[in-house]
């Protein structure tokens, strides 16, 4: 038994066509995921020790910064370092070397970071602060 499609007579079948629509979805999602901004998770959980005279200092991405968490563990870009290791990372004394510290760090840890420092004949390192509220 064969099957035969009727048309009806002086209606035309419509039909949408949906592949222009799937392929502008497509162009869309590859724009937003190609333009869309990607920025660093920051995975550390810092609290900043408060100051009330700290100075806002200019950030770039010509400065080293290098996080200090309530573990005494020294962070740079996200990866561990050894307090051993931190000299292979101060370069130059033109560079402006930055310590993102958890107030709840060791204060004998950050005395060993900055002797770290001395050695290499550094003599300026800024310490982020939050400014500190007056009541």
């Amino acid at each position: 038994m064969h099957h035969k499609k009727f048309k009806r007579p002086g209606k035309p079948l419509e039909m949408v066509n949906l592949i222009p629509m799937i392929n502008l979805i497509f162009l869309l999602l590859i724009f937003f995921l190609l333009t869309g901004v990607v920025s660093k998770k920051d995975s550390n959980d810092i609290s900043r020790p408060e100051s009330e005279f700290g100075n806002e200092v200019e950030i770039d991405n010509q400065n080293t910064v290098f996080t200090i968490n309530k573990k005494n563990e020294i962070l740079y870009e996200n990866k561990k370092l050894k307090i051993e290791e931190l000299s292979n990372f101060i370069l130059s004394k033109n560079k402006k070397y930055i310590l993102d510290l958890d107030k709840d760090a060791s204060i004998h840890f950050f005395n060993r970071i900055m002797k770290k420092f001395k050695e290499k004949d550094i003599n300026k390192v800024f310490v982020k602060v939050i400014e500190k509220e007056n009541d």
